[in-house]
C-alpha cells in the first residue's frame, strides 16, 4: 500500500528541478492533508519476473528485472479520502517484499496547497503513524515525489 497524504504552506515553483529529499534532524513531520480520491478506480497488472509498470493516474510502480520471483498480480487503489491515499497490493495482501527494490512515485497534483519540500514515510496504515523515513526525490515540476522500496506497505508524504 501506499499513502500519500497533501497540504503545505507555500506552494512550489513549476520550474523547479528533481531535489532529494531526506528528513532535517528533529524537525516536526506533519501528514500532508488531501481529501479526494475515487473508490472506483482500479487499475490491475500480472508482473512477472521480467518486471513491469502498474499505473493509475499520476502514481506509478515501476517493478524491475528480477524484482518479482513468481508471476503476480498487483492492484492499485486510489480511495475517496481526507488524505491522499494509494494502495497498491500484491496477491491482495497487505505486505509484499520484492526482491530488488521497486520505485513507487506518488502524485499530489490534486492538492490545493502544494507542499515545498515533502518526505516519504513508511506508516502504519491503521492509524497513519510514522515508522520510518524513505529517502527519495521531490519533482515539483509535476507535482510529484518518487522513491524506491523494498516492500509494499503504507506510505505518506510529510511537510
Amino acid at each position: 500500500m501506499s499513502l500519500a497524504n497533501c497540504s503545505a504552506d507555500a506552494p512550489t515553483s513549476a520550474s523547479s528541478a528533481p531535489t532529494f529529499s531526506l528528513s532535517r534532524v528533529g524537525a516536526r513531520h506533519d501528514l500532508l492533508s488531501c481529501p479526494g480520491g475515487d473508490n472506483g478506480a482500479v487499475s490491475r497488472a500480472t508482473i512477472g519476473p521480467n518486471g513491469g509498470r502498474l499505473s493509475l493516474g499520476g502514481f506509478v510502480m515501476v517493478v524491475p528485472k528480477g524484482a518479482v520471483l513468481d508471476t503476480t498480480t498487483f492492484v492499485m487503489r486510489v480511495p475517496e479520502a481526507k488524505v491522499l491515499t494509494v494502495k497498491i497490493r500484491a496477491r491482495d495482501e497487505q505486505h509484499y517484499v520484492f526482491a530488488k527494490p521497486v520505485t513507487i512515485t506518488l502524485d499530489y497534483s490534486r492538492c490545493r496547497n502544494l507542499p515545498a519540500d515533502p518526505t516519504a514515510w513508511y506508516v502504519d496504515e491503521s492509524t497513519n503513524a510514522e515508522l520510518e523515513q524513505m529517502p527519495g526525490f521531490n519533482n515539483a515540476s509535476d507535482s510529484s515525489f518518487t522513491l524506491q522500496t523494498g516492500h509494499l506497505s503504507g506510505y505518506a508524504l510529510a511537510n
